[in-house]
C-alpha cells in the first residue's frame, strides 16, 4: 500500500487564493450599467389643450436646448400633427461597476413623433455625450457615450415629449459594447453592482452554506483545541523506532516507540492509548505518565489498522498520543522505518 501523506492546507489555501485573485478578480473589475424608464400622462383639459394647440400653430418657434458639457445644442420643438404632445418618458443611465465603461451605444424609440427633448450628459469628467441623432417624425433618438465612470454623480437623463400616434410603448436599447446589454433597474439611484444583486436572491442557500462551513471548521478548532490542551512534548529516538505488519485478521500496523516526554500542563498526564495518523488504535497501551516539567523515558508498543504504508518502506506522520481523558497529543512528523524481516 502506498504510503499516505498528509493534506498539505497552506498549499490548498494558497491555491484557491489564486483562484480566487485571477477569476473573481476579473469578474469583480467590470462596468455594469444600468437604466431605469418611466412614460408618464400629461394631463391638459381637452379646451386648455386645444387652446395651447391654436396659440403655438401662430407662435414664433424658440430654439430649446439639449445640455451636452454645458453647451447648447439647438433643436426647434414642433408640434406633431398640430397637437400637443401627451406622453413624457424619462430615461436615466448609470454605471454600478467597479471600472469606467468603454462604449455605450443608446438607441431610444416611442411610438409616436417626439415634439421636444432634454438631454443632460454627465460631463467630460465623468463621460461625454457623442454621435447624437434624432429622428422627430420617426421618434427615435440615438447617441454614444465613451468611458462613463463608476461614480455616483456620473449620470445619463433624458427626457422625451412625444404625441402618441400608434400603439405600443417606448424601447430602450442601451448596450456596452465590452460586456453586452444594460440592465433595467426600478431604479439606478438604488441598484447596486450584479454582483450583490445576484448574492440577494441566494440568501437561503448562502446563509445554509456558511451554517455548514462554521460546523466544519468549528469541529475541527475544537480537535486542535483538544489536542492542544496540555501540551505533551515527545522527542521520539529513532534508533528505537520501528514498524512491522502484524499477523492480524485485518491488516495491521505494530509500532515499537522510545521517547523522551514531558509535559507543560502542570500535571500528570496518564497516556492509555496511541495511534498515527491516518489510522486508528487497535489495543489499549500499558498506561504510564507523563510528569510536568520534567522528562521520562517511556517505551511502549502499540497497534494500528489500517496498514496505510508498503511493508518494507518507512512511515511518514504523526504519532498521536491518548490520554485517559480522551485528550489528543500530535507530534510533529516523524518517519518510522519498517523492521528488517
Amino acid at each position: 500500500m502506498a504510503e499516505k501523506r498528509p493534506i498539505d492546507w497552506k498549499l490548498i489555501v494558497a491555491v484557491v487564493a489564486l483562484f480566487i485573485s485571477v477569476f473573481a478578480g476579473s469578474f469583480w473589475r467590470t462596468p455594469d450599467i444600468v437604466f431605469d424608464k418611466r412614460a408618464v400622462e400629461i394631463p391638459l383639459s381637452d379646451p386648455l389643450r386645444k387652446t395651447i394647440e391654436d396659440a403655438l400653430k401662430n407662435a414664433h418657434s424658440d430654439s430649446i436646448a439639449i445640455r451636452k458639457n454645458n453647451e447648447q445644442i439647438s433643436s426647434s420643438p414642433h408640434l406633431p400633427s398640430a397637437k400637443l404632445p401627451d406622453k413624457l418618458l424619462y430615461v436615466d443611465l448609470r454605471n454600478v461597476g467597479h471600472v469606467p465603461s468603454t462604449r455605450i451605444k443608446v438607441r431610444i424609440a416611442v411610438p409616436g413623433e417626439i415634439a421636444d427633448k432634454d438631454v443632460l450628459d454627465a460631463g467630460p469628467a465623468f463621460g461625454a455625450i457623442s454621435q447624437l441623432a434624432e429622428s422627430d417624425a420617426a421618434g427615435e433618438l440615438s447617441f454614444e457615450c465613451q468611458n462613463l465612470a463608476n461614480h455616483p454623480q456620473a449620470k445619463l437623463k433624458i427626457a422625451l415629449w412625444y404625441q402618441q400616434t400608434k400603439s405600443g410603448s417606448p424601447t430602450v436599447d442601451i448596450q456596452d459594447i465590452s460586456v453586452g446589454p444594460a440592465r433595467e433597474v426600478s431604479s439606478i439611484e438604488t441598484a447596486r453592482f450584479y454582483w450583490w444583486e445576484w448574492l440577494s436572491h441566494l440568501t437561503g442557500p448562502l446563509t445554509a452554506l456558511a451554517a455548514f462551513l462554521a460546523s466544519i471548521l468549528t469541529l475541527f478548532l475544537e480537535r486542535k483545541i483538544k489536542r492542544k490542551r496540555a501540551d505533551v512534548i515527545a522527542v521520539y529516538d529513532p534508533s528505537q523506532f520501528l514498524w512491522a505488519e502484524a499477523k492480524n485478521d485485518a491488516p495491521t500496523m505494530q509500532v515499537w516507540a522510545t521517547a523522551s516526554l514531558s509535559s507543560t500542563s502542570g500535571q500528570p498526564i496518564e497516556i492509555v492509548q496511541a495511534y498515527l495518523s491516518g489510522t486508528k488504535s487497535a489495543t489499549n497501551l500499558s498506561p504510564f505518565l507523563v510528569a510536568p516539567e520534567t522528562a521520562v523515558t517511556a517505551s511502549f508498543t502499540f497497534f494500528v489498522k489500517p496498514l496505510v504504508v508498503e511493508v518494507g518502506k518507512t512511515y511518514r506522520g504523526r504519532v498521536v498520543l491518548v490520554d485517559k481523558y480522551k485528550h489528543e497529543y500530535e507530534s510533529e512528523v516523524v518517519s518510522i522505518p519498517s523492521r528488517k524481516a
